[in-house]
């Protein structure tokens, strides 16, 4: 992630920079850019995905990429009833539930259903981060996830709105302890430093006083409930604005704020575009402006920015790390099919590799979520990176005892990363690298790197087992290079 050759931003148009970006005879619409954007607005292409919108154009990708059915049909939840109690402790225990919980959602990556709504869930599931660990209940932990999933793409001001109300929020915040005379102040905190304004852009007062409007928002039996007798109804003042303000009241007030849209569409641009700069607020103010003038629709931003110059520019192109579901997921949509040309990998294989990458699903480290960029990459994860991919490449089985504390069965079922070699007859060397380079790296697999997997694929028989091995043997070293790393 170098910025060697990237003018600084006070340089750059923002006008000219976020205009819709024209392939060109000099820069033309190929496979390294479809790749590039399907790694940002999905969790990578498939073979043939990454082929049809090779031929498809841009605006046909994107609209595919965001296709979405006029109602978001209701998806039948995972998890039932309340958390099993275990017999050792006589507590509440949900890891079988939560275990299904985040193999259901890998397995909708997976299968790249409203990609981009899904992905841009992940981004809200970050950003609105809750933990199971402390919710300790999966069934709100899915409602969450569907809440998220629902407005991912859709309107900001609802999804606050209902962010506020939601159990798991409240339960992961404390909400139930906000009560009138002795307000706690964990929700109209997070929900100014970390939800809408940003460090810096309130006051400790402000936050006493927003804590003052949200006493009475409590949860009862995994429901939201407004308790009348808890609520303080006296005025309140919050960022110069005051009245007799509730939760909505200072919600209202919050998304009223200038500086609301500019720190989300900061956050955006660094899950979108790059984490390795720091844009000035100058640069983002188009962004900024439309989202706002949009009365906050996500998916404004969301796609100036895929359709944008800035985005299909060496601002952009592989300057964020992939986090560990995007590679993981990324890794198994590319590679992990069986001789059907179907995906197989059961999604349940993912969860303890995801883990020790350090991306359990539905439990991000803090309220402040994951750190993501270079803070992914450790002597740890980056091993687990590896094996996960020798693993899937060579059919070893699960990684760790994880299948054995839920009781799972096999977890890289049919897997075959030579299918498609055989079902079209690739079979010299070169071929053979180049049809995964392409793949995996369309456009940066270096020369050296080629050079040095052709020869090690050598003369080997098509037919023997020597062939095989030097083929998976090639496969995982492009799985575990640094630039495949980089999303």
């Amino acid at each position: 992630m170098s910025e060697a050759s990237l003018l600084p931003f006070d340089r750059l148009d923002p006008a000219a920079e976020w205009a819709p970006w024209q392939p060109s005879d000099k820069d033309p619409w190929s496979a390294r850019w479809a790749a590039h954007l399907y790694r940002r607005a999905a969790f990578g292409p498939t073979r043939n995905e990454l082929r049809d919108a090779v031929t498809a154009g841009l605006d046909a990708t994107l609209d595919r990429l965001f296709a979405a059915p006029k109602e978001l049909p209701t998806r039948e939840p995972v998890v039932f009833g309340p958390p099993p109690v275990n017999p050792a402790t006589g507590m509440p225990d949900p890891s079988g539930q939560a275990a299904a919980l985040r193999a259901s959602w890998v397995g909708r990556m997976i299968d790249g259903t409203e990609p981009a709504r899904e992905k841009l869930a992940l981004f809200w599931h970050n950003h609105f981060a809750t933990g199971i660990q402390k919710v300790n209940n999966a069934s709100l932990m899915e409602r969450q996830g569907e809440l998220l999933f629902r407005h991912a793409l859709g309107s900001f001001r609802q999804m606050i709105k209902d962010v506020s109300r939601d159990p798991a929020m409240l339960m992961w915040l404390d909400s139930n302890q906000n009560v009138k005379g002795r307000p706690n102040e964990n929700y109209a905190r997070e929900v100014m430093e970390l939800f809408t304004l940003g460090v810096g852009r309130y006051t400790e007062e402000d936050v006493r006083q927003a804590a003052r409007a949200f006493t009475g928002w409590h949860t009862i039996d995994g429901r939201f409930a407004f308790l009348k007798g808890e609520h303080d109804f006296g005025e309140k003042t919050v960022l110069g604005q005051r009245g007799p303000w509730d939760g909505d009241d200072v919600l209202r007030i919050l998304i009223e704020q200038p500086a609301c849209a500019k720190f989300l569409v900061r956050k955006l641009y660094r899950f979108l575009v790059s984490e390795a700069a720091d844009p000035p607020d100058a640069f983002l103010t188009p962004l900024a402006n439309a989202f706002r003038n949009s009365d906050y629709d996500i998916a404004v931003p969301v796609r100036t920015v895929l359709r944008s110059r800035h985005f299909f520019s060496k601002y952009a192109y592989r300057q964020k790390v992939k986090w560990p579901v995007e590679y993981a997921v990324g890794v198994v949509r590319a590679v992990g099919v069986g001789l059907t040309g179907r995906i197989t990998v059961n999604p349940y294989s993912l969860l303890g590799v995801l883990e020790l990458m350090g991306q359990p699903l539905y439990a991000p480290p803090n309220v402040k979520g994951w750190e993501a960029g270079r803070s992914w990459l450790n002597t740890a994860t980056v091993l687990a990176r590896h094996n996960f991919a020798h693993a899937l490449v060579n059919g070893m089985g699960d990684l760790n005892d994880y299948a054995k504390r839920f009781n799972l069965r096999t977890f890289f079922p049919a897997v075959d990363p030579l299918a498609f070699l055989r079902r079209q007859g690739i079979t010299e060397p070169a071929k053979v690298v180049d049809f995964y380079a392409d793949l995996l790296l369309p456009g940066d697999c270096r020369p050296a790197v080629r050079e040095k997997l052709v020869a090690h694929i050598g003369d080997a028989s098509p037919d023997s087992e020597a062939f095989a091995r030097r083929c998976r043997d090639a496969l995982f070293v492009l799985l575990t290079l640094p630039e495949y790393q980089l999303n």
